[in-house]
């Protein structure tokens, strides 16, 4: 009895010793979510910056000492807001861009995301979009007026143009990578998330619940975009970089923060 004992209270000590070992050794990805405004316009966006030339040498040259930056960071993977089933098409672009025979195009897909995996010297770029329509946008006013609720969408709108001025204003006055710092903050990509959370999902509560309903379009493309990243990230990726537009951000942020096998890193604790 004397010698099971013993041997059971071995191998209890080496199980708790082996886990202890594997949860010590594991690493987590380090994830860069960089929030961007979209360089091109028209977008599909509905309140959309009206951008200036980021063709022009004043921004190529802040562009090139962003992705100087953010190449110090050695990322293993650079991940852009391109559907995933492009990412063939990418895959012959990017191939062209490195050995010179493409230009690139004003979109910051382009623009930061291919440039910095050339200066990574990466051999690819990872395609993690994925686009859901807003399916039940085209209900949001027919139900808001039936309730009475069209203050709502009216405050939007407000709120909307308002953080759209507040972006544009940044821009005209600021290099690429201070206006990376500024709509990257907590505050700013708070902001952007209540345009749904404080109007919308108002919309038809108590009753049809399409305000709701067109939060979670917004919700469902996140987190199929979010299953894309965190399948394209293996093992021995220490650091992605993620660029992505500003909205994305602060719902792929909480989903990231809550795997224990990533850690986000804040975007001003790089582009300082």
């Amino acid at each position: 009895m004397t010698f099971i004992k013993t041997i059971s209270t071995f191998l209890i000590t080496l199980l708790l010793a082996t886990t202890a070992f594997g949860q010590g050794s594991k690493h987590k990805t380090k994830i860069l979510l960089i929030g961007t405004i979209h360089f091109e316009t028209p977008h599909l966006d509905a309140h959309e910056l009206k951008t200036d030339d980021f063709l022009a040498p004043k921004r190529q040259q802040e562009l090139e000492e962003l992705t100087g930056i953010l190449k110090q960071t050695n990322a293993d993977k650079v991940m852009i807001e391109k559907p995933l089933k492009e990412q063939k098409q990418i895959d012959s672009l990017y191939k062209a861009y490195l050995q010179n025979k493409y230009k690139l195009t004003v979109s910051e897909r382009e623009q930061i995301g291919f440039r910095l995996a050339k200066k990574l010297n990466l051999k690819e770029i990872n395609c993690v979009d994925i686009f859901y329509g807003m399916k039940h946008d085209s209900l949001l006013s027919v139900t808001a007026k039936e309730k009475n609720q069209l203050y709502l969408l009216k405050e939007l709108g407000t709120n909307a143009n308002n953080l759209k001025l507040e972006f544009d204003n940044i821009v005209k006055r600021n290099s690429i990578t201070e206006v990376l710092k500024y709509i990257n903050k907590k505050e700013l990509l708070q902001k952007n998330l209540s345009l749904y959370l404080k109007y919308i999902a108002k919309v038809g509560a108590g009753e049809n619940y399409i305000g709701a309903e067109a939060v979670s379009d917004w919700y469902l493309r996140n987190l199929a975009i979010y299953s894309n990243v965190i399948t394209q990230i293996n093992a021995n990726d220490k650091y992605v970089i993620l660029i992505f537009g500003q909205g994305h951000i602060p719902i792929l942020k909480h989903l990231l923060q809550n795997n224990d096998d990533f850690e986000v890193i804040e975007v001003n604790s790089v582009l300082k």
